[in-house]
């Protein structure tokens, strides 16, 4: 089993946050409509980032050992909230649109992104808190 240690501080007037993960460090707040300084994606944009980082690096891994030349892959996140009470609110789902130019029919296409994702460790993770719909254009 792997580990990770994170560690997270907050900044300045307990909005801001600074994480550092491994030897590097990330800023996290809340836009300045909420009362952040905008200075850093807020805690659901780093949700929605490392899901499509991870299936992105599981798709770079696996265009490197099979050759399959696939290039220009993109992801688009559009997350959507659903209000558990009067400030408050869930993740309840996540629309990924996939794009990416290869020799490979769409229905290939669908099948690998179906696989890629079975080896995406936190896609396999947040999937199963929230509905990922995943469609490839």
């Amino acid at each position: 089993m792997s580990k990770y240690t994170v560690n997270s501080y907050l900044v300045d007037d307990g909005i801001q946050v600074k994480t550092e993960a491994g030897k590097h460090t990330i800023i996290c707040d809340e836009g300045l409509s909420d009362g952040g300084k905008d200075s850093g994606p807020d805690p659901v944009e780093y949700l929605a980032a490392a899901v499509d980082s991870c299936i992105s690096i599981s798709v770079g891994e696996i265009n490197k050992t099979r050759h399959l030349n696939i290039k220009k892959f993109h992801i688009e996140n559009h997350v959507m909230f659903k209000k558990t009470g009067p400030s408050t609110a869930i993740v309840s789902e996540m629309n990924l649109k996939v794009s990416f130019d290869s020799s490979m029919s769409k229905e290939e296409k669908e099948k690998f992104m179906k696989q890629t994702a079975l080896v995406s460790t936190v896609y396999q993770t947040v999937s199963r808190a929230v509905k990922i719909n995943l469609t490839v254009e």
